[in-house]
């Protein structure tokens, strides 16, 4: 669970994006440039799509198949749920609005509770997009709420588990939803093939809403969700609290991007026990509002004191990560970002193999997490400005200290890049290994030997998100230019 304070302050940064409100004009072209010369312009990232005319507010309870079409642009306005076991379907190429001055007054966002589906499979070239209600270059973290996907998987905490952020004043009176019960996740199917979801190429942008300390929606949140469900290619940026945030559950996913949102990354809590592959967070400076600690990756268990329910504890299996920081704030230039590349707490099991981490003043820091069975730590790299890994990083990892050697982590200038909302530096996310990438590790979870198909063997190759080729350029799918879209 979170424990920090989210007060904001002001960071210096790298950043692709900036939040300037003059200037933004529509990018005439959509480019493709697999070659990796990222000093160009940001067409190859900005999404110059225009969405229909003609908009449909989507109804708060869905209690019944639902299927979401590009004949229109669709509004979240206010608490919206998906419930009594029904499908949404959102077609590729679908643009979502959240609302952020709802008609309720409550924050905007979409709530599958359990029994229900979220079906969200966009393409590279016809995304699915979530994002703000107000106009480019003038949108910002928290303008709507986010998505929530609820399950029944396996958790270490009770079965009636809450969902955070979501406040019984939040429910809707006629059709009645009951609170708690509406909001509950968790249970003892690994898979949960019933309940599967599916998300692939959908962005979710400008979400979050924070109720108080510890008490947030992030960007993506996923409680109990189980093994069956498919998370692919998804990127999250700007978001008021965490970009993704696992609460139990043993969903994997791959091609994750978490970009320039207020605090955590990456969030494990609550006995989650899945699968990340090929994945990059990056913090951004022209993102304002971040919190006092805003980590990388987080992983929690049950904390004060640590306990859990059937001895299940948090362990994910991380691999392919790129986690980058920034070389300014909040202390002198050369401090680091605020918070930790990547926090292992709590007794939390952990894999973390064949990444890259840099910018922040701490790399990792493993110092409470479970010593028996040891982590499986190896095949990475760290810079840190001033401690790379806490304790020592095994001799698998190779590690900087101070200021950064641009080719160290094997990338161009990482923390140089430029703000403006025409045209931001492209992030260079591709990386010659620094050190031999090893073989990705045997790796079991509570079940036995990890499912086959959830770590590509192809990721053995180099360390970081990507090895000499971008799996995130393409038409559409992503966009590093957010302010500066149109529609």
């Amino acid at each position: 669970m979170k424990r920090i304070n989210l007060l904001t302050i002001a960071l210096i940064a790298v950043a692709v994006l900036g939040l300037s409100v003059t200037g933004c004009k529509k990018n005439p072209g959509i480019g493709q440039d697999q070659a990796g010369d990222f000093n160009k312009s940001s067409s190859a990232f900005t999404d110059s799509r225009t969405p229909p005319a003609t908009q449909a507010t989507i109804p708060n309870v869905i209690s019944s198949n639902l299927t979401l079409t590009t004949a229109n642009e669709w509004i979240l306005d206010g608490p919206t749920f998906v419930t009594n076991g029904a499908t949404l379907t959102i077609n590729p190429g679908v643009f979502v609005r959240g609302r952020k001055t709802s008609t309720s007054g409550n924050p905007s966002f979409l709530i599958v509770t359990r029994g229900a589906k979220l079906i969200a499979n966009g393409t590279q070239t016809t995304p699915i997009v979530f994002t703000s209600d107000q106009e480019p270059c003038n949108r910002a973290a928290g303008d709507w709420g986010g998505v929530v996907i609820l399950g029944n998987g396996r958790t270490n905490v009770a079965t009636t588990t809450s969902v955070e952020g979501i406040a019984a004043s939040y429910l809707p009176s006629s059709p009645f939803l009951s609170f708690p019960a509406s909001i509950q996740y968790g249970g003892s199917d690994e898979a949960d093939a019933s309940n599967a979801s599916s998300l692939k190429y959908v962005r979710i942008e400008f979400a979050g809403d924070i109720l108080q300390n510890d008490n947030e929606l992030n960007g993506l949140t996923l409680g109990g969700v189980g093994s069956a469900t498919t998370l692919s290619n998804i990127q999250v940026s700007y978001g008021a609290d965490d970009g993704f945030e696992f609460f139990g559950g043993s969903v994997n996913a791959k091609y994750l991007i978490s970009y320039g949102n207020n605090d955590d990354d990456f969030d494990f809590d609550q006995g989650y026990q899945g699968s990340i592959q090929f994945a990059v967070a990056v913090k951004l400076a022209c993102a304002s509002g971040y919190s006092s600690n805003p980590n990388g990756i987080e992983c929690n268990n049950v904390t004060s004191p640590v306990t859990t329910v059937n001895s299940r504890v948090t362990r994910p299996i991380l691999s392919n990560i790129t986690i980058l920081g920034h070389s300014a704030s909040p202390g002198p230039i050369g401090s680091g970002s605020a918070g930790i590349g990547a926090l292992f707490r709590a007794g939390t099991e952990f894999t973390f193999v064949n990444f890259l981490v840099g910018g922040f003043g701490v790399g990792v820091n493993y110092t409470a997490a479970a010593t028996s069975p040891a982590p499986v730590y190896r095949d990475g790299a760290i810079h840190a400005f001033t401690t790379p890994s806490t304790p020592g990083a095994p001799a698998s990892v190779d590690t900087q200290t101070g200021g950064l050697t641009n080719d160290f982590l094997g990338l161009t200038s990482p923390f140089s890049l430029s703000c403006s909302c025409t045209s931001p530096s492209i992030p260079n996310f591709t990386s010659q290994s620094p050190v031999a990438a090893g073989t990705l590790p045997a790796v079991t979870h509570a079940g036995g030997v990890f499912p086959a198909g959830t770590m590509d063997s192809a990721g053995s190759a180099f360390q970081g998100a990507m090895g000499t080729s971008r799996w995130d350029l393409g038409t559409y799918w992503t966009s590093y230019n957010l302010q500066g879209n149109t529609y």
